[in-house]
């Protein structure tokens, strides 16, 4: 009795095939116990090699089987949206590390003077991360009005940017061109006097 899964010419009577294991009765098995190491093959494929499964992964298939190949992973989403604002350790294959937390940008640019020499307005300054201490080396290097030290301190918080006064002297202040909300105890400036603010 020939098996119909590997050609095998069994004794008649046979319930399975002595080489492969296969039931004789119930046609061909889908997955017999197969031993490469010994030269059992099909009647019907007399000069060919035992097929042996191919392994199954994402990537690229090594057209050269004697030189490893190793899939290459998909670009992760976090990865592409990282760019150069990510000052931190980034995971080739996993994408990016803990703590990510994109930079924030601004620029402070100077007004001019009436009749000041545009040699002698300081150039605009962008700022680049979530917190900064302005001061004098940083916006106008040769203005003595800004201290030394550390001015004011502007920071960016959920979209939304800060500024609080360092100074000894106290001499930071927003212009109010548009309304802005006001807390008990801001000190605010008209003229050449402060007031603060109270609310009842």
């Amino acid at each position: 009795m020939r098996c119909n899964n590997c050609g095998w010419e069994n004794p008649d009577g046979s319930q399975k095939c002595e080489k492969c294991n296969a039931p004789l009765q119930g046609g061909v098995v889908s997955n017999p116990q197969v031993d490469y190491g010994h030269s059992t093959i099909r009647e019907d494929f007399p000069f060919s090699k035992p097929q042996i499964p191919k392994t199954v992964f994402e990537g690229t298939i090594n057209e050269n089987p004697e030189v490893p190949q190793q899939p290459q992973p998909a670009p992760q989403p976090a990865q592409q949206a990282a760019s150069a604002n990510y000052t931190g350790t980034m995971n080739p294959w996993g994408g990016i590390g803990g703590g990510y937390t994109p930079l924030s940008h601004c620029s402070l640019k100077p007004v001019i003077f009436p009749g000041e020499d545009m040699r002698d307005v300081p150039k605009e300054v962008n700022l680049k991360g979530n917190y900064t201490e302005l001061n004098r080396q940083l916006l106008d290097p040769d203005n003595n009005t800004i201290t030394s030290n550390v001015q004011a301190i502007l920071t960016c918080k959920d979209g939304k940017w800060y500024i609080q006064d360092q100074s000894a002297q106290k001499t930071t202040f927003v212009y109010a061109g548009e309304p802005i909300p006001l807390k008990t105890g801001d000190v605010i400036l008209m003229g050449n006097r402060t007031f603060v603010f109270e609310e009842k």
